[in-house]
C-alpha cells in the first residue's frame, strides 16, 4: 500500500472522482425522472444511481477489491486519497471513523466518510467477502458504521432479480424480463425515500433483497440488458410494482389486503392456472390445539405488551373474504373471548407448524377443525392456495404465461392493468 497522500496523487485521481460525484450529484438533485435532456449540442443521458444500504450493525469492517482500488478519506471537508491492493479495515469510534492497512498500521483517523473506489474496468469491491459493482461510501453510525452500495441501477437489478425471479430456463426469458420490469420500477419510485438518510434503499425484504455480484445469471443479465431504462407508469406516476411468489389463483385487491386506499391497476386478476406449477399452489398446514394457541397468545402477547392467555380454542370462523379469495376477517373463539384478525396480518398469527419461524403462505386458505367425542378441539388444518401477500404479479404466473409464448409487456399489462411502460433512458 502507498500510504503518502502526495498533492499530485491527489489531483489526478480527484480529476477521474471529480466526474463521477459530479454525474451522481445531477442525478440525486433531480426531483424529476433522470431521462433525457435536450440542449443545443445534442442529447445528455442522466444516468440513475441507487445507494443501497448493505449493513448498519457492525463496528467495523473488512473492505477492498479484486483489484487496486482508492481509499478517499473525508475529514472536516478535506480530502485525502490512498491507493492499495489490500484490503484494509474500516471501524467507528463513535462519530468518526478511523481506517487500518491489513496489518493494523493506521491509515487515517478522525474522518467523517470513506469511499472505497474500485481503479479499472471490471474491478469488484469485495466487502466481507461478498463482491458488489459500483463503489462503497461508509459512514459512521452511532456505535456501528453503515455501508452503502452507489451502484448504477442496472447493475443493481443484476443483485436483485436472481434471488427474486430464481434460476430459469430460455422459454421463460419473458417472465425475467417482466421481474426486471417491475424491480427497476419499485427502486425508481423509491429514490430518495429515507428522507435525511445516505441511503434509498435497504437490501432485504424491507424493499428489495440485494445480494450483489454472487447471485449474477446470464438469462437475467439478458432480460435486465433488453429492458435497460423501461419502468412501469400508471397516469404519469410511477405504478406501485407490487409482486409476490404465487397468487393461487387469483391475485387480490391492495385495499383488501392492507389497510390502503384502493389502486386502479392493483386489483384481483385471474392467472388461470398458470401458476399451477408452484410447489405452493397448494400448502396444508396441520396444528394441535394447544400449537394454535400458542401461535395465538404469543402474537396477542406481543402486540398488546403483556402476557396473555387464552384457554382452549373452540371455534375459528371465517367471517369476510377478499375478492380474490383470501380472508378479510377471522375469528377465534376460546374460553375466555372471541378474537378477531384482519387482512394479511392473519398470516403473522397462525405461522407455521412446519418452520414457527416463517409466517402462513397465504391467507387464501379453508379451516378443517377436528374435534373429540365430547366437541373439544383436537387438531386444526389449514388447507391453502398461494405463497405471498397476493397483491401485484404474480411470479409463478408470470413464469408460467412465458411458457405458454406471453411477451412481458403482456404479462405486465395483465397484471398491472392499465398500465404503461415508458422508456426513461
Amino acid at each position: 500500500m502507498r500510504l503518502d497522500s502526495r498533492l499530485a496523487n491527489i489531483v489526478k485521481f480527484a480529476g477521474r472522482l471529480g466526474t463521477a460525484v459530479c454525474l451522481m450529484v445531477l442525478v440525486w438533485s433531480c426531483a424529476t425522472v433522470p431521462g433525457l435532456k435536450d440542449e443545443a449540442t445534442g442529447n445528455v443521458i442522466r444516468v440513475p444511481f441507487v445507494r443501497v444500504l448493505i449493513e448498519d450493525s457492525q463496528a467495523e469492517t473488512l473492505i477492498g477489491a479484486e483489484a487496486s482500488f482508492a481509499i478517499e478519506c473525508l475529514s472536516q471537508g478535506i480530502q485525502t486519497v490512498y491507493y492499495s491492493s489490500r484490503p484494509v479495515v474500516v471501524k467507528t469510534d463513535g462519530l468518526l471513523l478511523s481506517v487500518e492497512n491489513h496489518k493494523g498500521g493506521e491509515i487515517q483517523t478522525r474522518v467523517d466518510e470513506v469511499n472505497i473506489i474500485p481503479r479499472g474496468n471490471n474491478n469488484r469491491i469485495v466487502l466481507d467477502g461478498r463482491r458488489y459493482r459500483g463503489i462503497m461510501k461508509i459512514v459512521p453510525n452511532s456505535q456501528a458504521i453503515q455501508i452503502i452500495n452507489i451502484v448504477y441501477i442496472e447493475d443493481y437489478l443484476r443483485g436483485v432479480v436472481p434471488p427474486e425471479i430464481g434460476e430459469r430456463a430460455d422459454n421463460e426469458l419473458e417472465a425475467v424480463k417482466a421481474q426486471a420490469v417491475a424491480a427497476r420500477t419499485y427502486a425508481m419510485a423509491h429514490l430518495q425515500q429515507y428522507r435525511g438518510e445516505p441511503y434509498d434503499m435497504k437490501s432485504s425484504i424491507i424493499d428489495q433483497v440485494y445480494e450483489g455480484v454472487k447471485v449474477e445469471d446470464r438469462l437475467v443479465n439478458k432480460a435486465i440488458d433488453l429492458t435497460a431504462g423501461s419502468v412501469l407508469f400508471y397516469r404519469d406516476q410511477y405504478v406501485n410494482a407490487y409482486y409476490h411468489s404465487t397468487c393461487g389463483g387469483l391475485t387480490d385487491d391492495i385495499s383488501s389486503v392492507w389497510d390502503r386506499k384502493d389502486i386502479p391497476y392493483l386489483k384481483s386478476v385471474s392467472d388461470d392456472g398458470a401458476c399451477s406449477w408452484s410447489k405452493y399452489f397448494n400448502w396444508k398446514e396441520v396444528f394441535t390445539e394447544p400449537q394454535l394457541r400458542g401461535r395465538v397468545e404469543q402474537y396477542l402477547s406481543s402486540d398488546r405488551g403483556r402476557e396473555l392467555r387464552l384457554g382452549k380454542i373452540r371455534n375459528i370462523n371465517i367471517m369476510e373474504r377478499t375478492p380474490g379469495g383470501r380472508i378479510a376477517k377471522l375469528s377465534i373463539e376460546t374460553e375466555i373471548d372471541v378474537f378477531r384478525f384482519f387482512k394479511d396480518r392473519i398470516r403473522w398469527v397462525v405461522g407455521r407448524t412446519s418452520n414457527p419461524d416463517l409466517i402462513l403462505p397465504s391467507a387464501r386458505f379453508e379451516v378443517d377443525i377436528e374435534r373429540d367425542s365430547q366437541g373439544e378441539v383436537l387438531s386444526i388444518v389449514f388447507r391453502g392456495s398461494g405463497y405471498g401477500h397476493g397483491v401485484g404479479m404474480c411470479q409463478c404466473g408470470a413464469i408460467g404465461l412465458s411458457r405458454e409464448g406471453w411477451t412481458y409487456d403482456d404479462i405486465l399489462a395483465h397484471y398491472y392493468s392499465g398500465t404503461e411502460i415508458k422508456k426513461l433512458y
